[in-house]
């Protein structure tokens, strides 16, 4: 298991690893000021503190996941996307997500996880 979004990079095979570090720099030019951590043991993308995006790796593909169900059946309803599986977006490394896709992903995420409001502080024992 990785400690660090970098060491799970670092752990892939070339193709996959350029993929996602092309996906990750894409995530970070389109929403700059992101946080980054290892969730479920993949990199998971912070906004205001939640969790807007993740991405992995798997033996055939490459994934981005949703982490919302809503978006995923919006999504759906808007017509085919390539790929979506439930909340997840598979991808081979050589067919990056579309520019236009990503941008609606994070923008509609970015939403959802605003109306959420703010993190709420952990009582101290």
């Amino acid at each position: 298991m990785a400690d660090s979004v970098a060491e799970y990079l670092e752990r892939l095979p070339p193709d996959q690893a350029a993929a996602l570090v092309a996906l990750r720099q894409r995530i970070h030019d389109l929403l700059p000021g992101l946080t980054e951590k290892i969730s479920y043991q993949v990199p998971t993308f912070l906004y205001q503190g939640r969790g807007l995006v993740c991405v992995s790796a798997a033996k055939a593909h490459c994934s981005l996941h949703l982490m919302s169900p809503p978006l995923a059946e919006r999504l759906s309803a808007a017509g085919k996307v390539p790929g979506l599986k439930g909340v997840t977006l598979q991808f081979q490394p050589d067919k990056p997500i579309s520019n236009d896709l990503l941008v609606r992903i994070l923008n509609e995420r970015a939403v959802e996880v605003q109306a959420l409001g703010p993190l709420k502080s952990k009582p101290k024992a």
